[in-house]
């Protein structure tokens, strides 16, 4: 509601309870004032509003049984696999904000920004205090290089993770902690967080070491990540950008060729390929 309607209707309803007292003051003096009744003579009285309906409770938000198999997926950039698995809920995207976001982040790795968006968006309307969907609507942002959007996305994720507790939330929160730049924050949250693939705690370490330029410690903690899943795709991505930054050409060579042959259609693929024609020439 507008200001311009609010005051519309504040002056509305002054006007309102003014006006019942001035006609009853303006009423002839001949007019018949209302009899008593008589004893024993029940007085009608006036019937009371229907009170309104409440409102029905929200329905609770949760996932499907086998939605669950998109996570692992998207992070092995499994695409063609997630899009079969989440096709067989998109009847239920409209409504469960699991299968909105998880069609949203299908329709993101398939490059399809301007869909995702739209998924992720009704995501966030159904399930308007999880931080997981802002996150992931943060990084579709970022693909369309909506960088004023993304910010505020990853905010209202940070202010949303920060009002829950547990491990879970903090998860998201060091996602957008990183997003945000706050580096040293976000990697203190890793450390304490449940991530819902438990190599993501060492690559979202390693990639935010990675982003503080600080080499050494990325490459360790992608390490990490890559011996507990050697299917997480990115971990060899950014652990290549360390293995330059070393002087390990050999394997910055190995981990570019690993993460196109896992990501072939991924959006930094175009780079990888450059970085290994620049390295064999």
């Amino acid at each position: 509601m507008t200001s311009k309607t609010s005051r519309s209707l504040i002056v509305m309803g002054l006007a309102a309870l003014l006006f019942v007292p001035f006609a009853e003051a303006q009423r002839p003096k001949d007019s018949k004032k209302p009899r008593k009744p008589k004893p024993g003579q029940q007085q009608n009285k006036p019937q009371e509003p229907a009170k309104p309906e409440s409102a029905p409770a929200p329905v609770a938000q949760t996932p499907p049984p086998g939605l669950d198999a998109v996570e692992g997926r998207l992070w092995r950039f499994q695409t063609g696999e997630a899009r079969s698995t989440v096709q067989k809920f998109a009847d239920q995207a409209d409504k469960n904000a699991y299968v909105a976001m998880a069609m949203g982040r299908v329709l993101e790795q398939e490059k399809k920004y301007g869909e995702a968006e739209g998924q992720l968006r009704k995501a966030t309307e159904l399930a308007a205090s999880d931080p997981a969907p802002f996150v992931y609507l943060g990084e579709t942002y970022l693909r369309q290089r909506k960088d004023g959007d993304a910010s505020n996305a990853f905010r209202k994720a940070a202010d949303l993770a920060r009002s829950k507790s547990g491990s879970d939330s903090a998860y998201y929160l060091g996602v957008a902690q990183q997003r945000l730049k706050q580096y040293d924050e976000a990697i203190s949250t890793f450390q304490s967080a449940r991530a819902p693939e438990p190599a993501l705690i060492p690559y979202q370490i390693g990639v935010t070491q990675a982003f503080k330029e600080n080499w050494p410690a990325a490459a360790e903690q992608l390490n990490k990540a890559i011996e507990m899943d050697s299917g997480l795709a990115y971990a060899y991505y950014y652990r290549a950008l360390a293995q330059e930054k070393l002087g390990r050409k050999d394997l910055l060579v190995n981990d570019m060729e690993r993460f196109l042959a896992i990501a072939p259609n991924a959006p930094e693929a175009d780079r990888a390929k450059a970085i290994l024609r620049a390295v064999k020439r």
